[in-house]
């Protein structure tokens, strides 16, 4: 499978201090040695190593999700000359463009900029009011949720079809079942639910009890969904997943875990890496995670390489030697690579959320197996991992 995404921070810095950010709340302080901002140049480039890895691989559509940090610090004007030289730059691949933003700086400029791009937007909300989202503070201390709300509302009335849904990193101390209804308020087109980026080592003793609570949370959502929210066109991709990969055994996300690379992050200073979210990992994350290669000096095929070795040399394209006989080993895949680390033995351990994952995929197999018969969707064993 080839690349068909990027990951590119438009922004280092954030004008939010979120305490469960991998990126500045894990002890990994690497941006402050980035620029702060995505300059033209290195837009440029990366559009041209765009445009010859589409040729070489037949790629028509490539992906570029706009990440930071907070994109939109870089105002209005700046980010379209980003977009536009990343879209010119690329050709003839086209580029599928969206952003991933608090928020909070939302108005309708941005609107404007998003249209005339075809910018999909993703919108980072934890729940429906602003208890849920009482991690997300700005850098005083005080609450996002006014500003979120209201760039939102913007959002929703100015450029509603750039409007893509809601990513929330969930809090398993508050009720699932509000969360969901104050997310559905927001009526967003996809909800992503996002465990905590957390390694072993950070769960330390309460690793268990940690996956069960997760485990508990999760299947109360999926409950509440499947009976308020199923009719509606609003998508949650980890729960379609788990239960069409609980009888297919072919999960589509990576929350289940590493399938293929198909997507390099590019840091501001043009720096590849494998996976910025193994900065959870900590103050030595970058072992982990940086190529040690730029698009100035890489194409994105050698690149994407290099990213295989990489977790091949941590253990992490392979099934850990604690997941041997897990009936759910194939699809789980041991869990997301953040939280499959522990210093001790790099990947080669089982999810932080191990037992949390089991308890949601037996759910999902149960709840799907009225629905299915075994002559018409069998079961298919297969070892995913050995593509990575």
């Amino acid at each position: 499978m080839p690349l068909d995404t990027l990951i590119v921070k438009f922004a280092a810095p954030c004008n939010l201090a979120c305490t469960y950010c991998y990126e500045y709340a894990s002890g990994d302080q690497t941006w402050r040695t980035k620029p702060k901002f995505l300059s033209l140049d290195v837009a440029k480039q990366t559009g041209e190593r765009i445009r010859d890895y589409a040729k070489e691989h037949g790629v028509e559509v490539f992906k570029v999700v706009a990440h930071g940090g907070e994109p939109l610090l870089l105002g209005p004007q700046r980010l379209n000359e980003l977009f536009r030289t990343l879209r010119e730059s690329a050709s003839p691949a086209r580029l599928q463009l969206s952003v991933q933003t608090n928020c909070t700086l939302i108005n309708k400029e941005f609107c404007e900029v998003f249209k005339s791009n075809g910018v999909i937007v993703g919108v980072s909300l934890d729940g429906g009011n602003e208890k849920h989202n009482e991690l997300r503070i700005d850098h005083g201390r005080k609450s996002a949720w006014d500003k979120i709300v209201a760039g939102l509302k913007v959002l929703r009335a100015s450029a509603p079809e750039c409007y893509g849904g809601v990513l929330c990193v969930i809090n398993t101390d508050h009720n699932p079942r509000e969360v969901i209804d104050g997310l559905m308020s927001f009526e967003p087109p996809m909800i992503d639910l996002l465990q905590p980026f957390m390694s072993l080592d950070a769960a330390g003793e309460k690793r268990q009890e940690l996956a069960t609570k997760f485990g508990t949370w999760m299947i109360d959502a999926l409950h509440h969904w499947l009976e308020h929210y199923s009719h509606k066109p609003t998508k949650i991709r980890y729960f379609e997943d788990a239960l069409k990969a609980s009888v297919t055994g072919l999960p589509t996300t990576d929350w289940f875990g590493p399938r293929t690379i198909s997507y390099l992050v590019i840091e501001t200073d043009g720096k590849i890496d494998l996976l910025d979210q193994l900065k959870a990992v900590g103050a030595g994350s970058a072992p982990y995670r940086a190529l040690e290669k730029s698009v100035w000096d890489t194409d994105f095929t050698s690149a994407a390489g290099l990213a295989r070795q990489l977790i091949a040399a941590h253990s992490g394209a392979r099934l850990p030697e604690d997941c041997d006989g897990c009936r759910w080993s194939e699809v789980c895949g041991a869990g997301h690579l953040p939280s499959r680390f522990s210093a001790a033995r790099g990947f080669n351990n089982r999810s932080t959320y191990c037992e949390g994952i089991q308890m949601v995929l037996d759910e999902s197999k149960r709840l799907m197996a009225p629905l299915i018969s075994d002559n018409l969707m069998p079961f298919r064993k297969k070892n995913l991992l050995a593509t990575v």
